[in-house]
C-alpha cells in the first residue's frame, strides 16, 4: 500500500487542472484539440460561451512531458468515450477526471484505441470486479459499498484518487512544473461544446 498511498499523497499537494482534466500520452496539443473538437474562442459568440446558459467550454491545454494537460472548468465538457479511443491509438494512453458542481465524479481511460474503463460517478460503481486490476487499489480506497448501510470511503479526496488512476492509466506523473507550466500565458485556449455525453 506504501506506493499506492505516497501516489495519492502527490496528487492531495499537487493543485492542477479544474473540473475536468484529461491527461494524453504520446500525443500533440493539436491533436487534443482536433480530437476535442476546439475551435478558437473568438469564433464563439460570447453569449455562447459566458452567458446564462453557455453551450461552450474553455478548454485549456498545455504540452508536458510526455503528452499534453487539457482541462476545462464547467465540469460538463468532459471528452465522450470516442475522444479517449481516438487519443488513445497508435500506442497512446489518455485518461479523464471530472469532478463537477454535482459532485458527479467521472473517472475513464483507455489504451491503445481500446476503452479499459469509464464511470460517471466511479465512487459508487456496483460491478467493482469489473475494474482493472491495474486501477483497483487506487479504485478501493474510493469506493463505497451502497449494499453496506454503514459503508464509508477510506480516501475521501476522490480527486487525489483519479488523478492516481490517470498516473497509472497513462504512466505521466503530473508535477509543479506541470501545474507551472498549465497556468502561463503560453498555453492555448480553445472553446469546446458542453454537454457531450451521449456515448458513440
Amino acid at each position: 500500500m506504501g506506493d499506492i498511498e505516497e501516489t495519492v499523497e502527490h496528487y492531495k499537494h499537487l493543485s492542477i487542472g479544474d473540473e475536468t482534466t484529461l491527461v494524453v500520452r504520446g500525443a500533440t496539443v493539436e491533436e487534443v484539440v482536433q480530437a476535442l473538437g476546439g475551435v478558437p474562442l473568438d469564433d464563439v459568440p460570447e453569449d455562447e460561451l459566458d452567458g446564462d446558459e453557455p453551450i461552450w467550454a474553455a478548454y485549456v491545454l498545455s504540452a508536458i512531458d510526455g503528452g499534453v494537460l487539457a482541462s476545462e472548468d464547467t465540469g460538463y465538457a468532459d471528452p465522450p468515450n470516442s475522444v479517449l479511443v481516438a487519443l488513445s491509438q497508435g500506442g497512446r494512453a489518455a485518461a479523464v477526471v471530472r469532478d463537477n458542481i454535482q459532485a458527479h465524479c467521472r473517472f475513464g481511460y483507455a489504451r491503445d484505441g481500446v476503452l479499459l474503463f469509464d464511470d460517471d460517478e466511479f465512487r459508487f460503481r456496483e460491478d467493482r470486479d469489473s475494474v482493472p486490476e491495474e486501477i483497483r487499489p487506487l479504485f478501493d480506497l474510493a469506493w463505497m459499498d451502497l449494499t453496506q448501510d454503514d459503508s464509508e470511503a477510506q480516501e475521501e479526496d476522490t480527486s487525489a484518487v483519479s488523478f492516481a488512476m490517470a498516473e497509472v492509466a497513462t504512466g505521466i506523473r503530473l508535477t509543479s512544473a506541470d501545474a507551472a507550466r498549465h497556468s502561463d500565458e503560453g498555453a492555448t485556449v480553445v472553446a469546446v461544446r458542453q454537454l457531450q455525453y451521449p456515448q458513440d
